[in-house]
């Protein structure tokens, strides 16, 4: 598509350019802050677990979380070196999508070890029975699963749609069946609950969500939304924050109210420029949020990563109990010890 041709010289071209530039400049910062926010996550958590390890662990398990966080900080500098105003030489939209392939080329034989590296940690924690240190590794594969959708998904692009730079729409329902398919098998699977009073959002998240593998049910309110939490076992829950009946936050504060906050993430869906309610949706606890109108293939990174993230919790509470287990039972072996030390010490005494 090409761009539209310069307006000629006088008021018009004066308004327009600015414009143009700042809409240029906020699609840039944009898909820096969407990559490095994940990869923010994967160097500061590896920077911790390696703080947090004792110094007497295996010299393999150093190696290994060295290895993860280097996967880190090496594609935060393929990012800064790539994606940046000065990289891309002003507005040039076709450069941009010529850096987002080859960044997901130079990044994915990286970004591709995260999640092993992960599982092989894991493994080596349960081992070496270093349960409180897992949560935390839970939070590294989460943010590898977010990043790696990010850069595949932007590279087939699937960019913000916004013809005034010459950039292509995102796909809709007439994309090839062979786009298609890595994003079903891909998926995590689930069942989503959408909720939005407009029709029309309801209708076109449940066609793409479906299209990706996802069971969806839809909710045209707040109340509801809340019935169907009720009665079903939901594994992620799309929020309208602006609702008629109910708003979002209502919602949230009456899913606390029952005990059913955190059960399924929440993510909230807002088309508000205020994001002082986006952040009161985020402390009544909404795992994450999404701005219409929707950018398909962040919204999807974002499903994903919640839906990771819930698994990975799952796996947290387990070890968490484990870890209690295995705590009481080193206190009950170390009371039965003190025990036998006071019997042998009164034998000893009374010989």
């Amino acid at each position: 598509m090409k761009r539209p041709a310069d307006p000629p010289a006088g008021r018009g071209a004066a308004s327009d350019r600015p414009g143009r530039q700042e809409l240029w400049r906020s699609l840039v910062a944009h898909l820096r802050h969407e990559l490095r926010t994940s990869l923010t996550a994967i160097v500061g958590y590896g920077d911790h677990l390696l703080e947090c390890l004792p110094l007497d662990a295996p010299t393999s398990t150093f190696d290994a979380l060295n290895g993860l966080r280097g996967i880190g900080a090496s594609v935060l500098a393929q990012v800064n070196e790539r994606i940046s105003e000065e990289a891309l030489g002003g507005r040039d939209s076709q450069a941009l999508l010529r850096s987002l392939r080859e960044l997901n080329d130079a990044t994915e034989p990286h970004t591709s070890k995260i999640e092993p590296l992960c599982a092989e940690l894991l493994s080596r924690f349960e081992r070496e029975e270093r349960f409180a240190l897992i949560p935390i590794l839970c939070r590294i594969q989460a943010a590898g699963v977010m990043l790696r959708n990010l850069i595949a998904g932007y590279s087939q692009s699937g960019l913000p749609k916004a013809p005034w730079l010459g950039l292509p729409p995102v796909q809709d329902e007439a994309t090839p069946p062979a786009l298609i398919a890595p994003a079903r098998a891909g998926s995590l699977g689930g069942r989503l609950l959408v909720v939005d009073d407009n029709s029309v959002n309801r209708d076109m998240l449940t066609a793409c969500l479906e299209r990706r593998g996802y069971e969806v049910d839809q909710a045209p309110g707040g109340r509801t939304a809340l019935q169907l939490i009720r009665e079903n076992d939901y594994d992620l829950i799309l929020l309208d924050l602006v609702m008629p009946d109910l708003s979002g936050l209502d919602v949230l504060e009456k899913l606390r109210d029952e005990g059913r906050l955190g059960i399924a993430p929440v993510v909230l869906l807002s088309a508000s420029d205020k994001l002082g309610d986006v952040a009161r949706g985020i402390e009544c606890g909404a795992e994450d949020y999404v701005t219409k109108p929707f950018n398909m293939v962040l919204l999807q990174a974002r499903i994903r990563a919640c839906l990771e993230l819930k698994r990975l919790r799952q796996c947290e509470e387990a070890y968490v109990t484990l870890l209690r287990e295995h705590q009481a039972r080193a206190e009950e072996a170390q009371r039965a010890s003190a025990g036998r030390a006071r019997g042998d010490a009164g034998e000893q005494g009374a010989g």
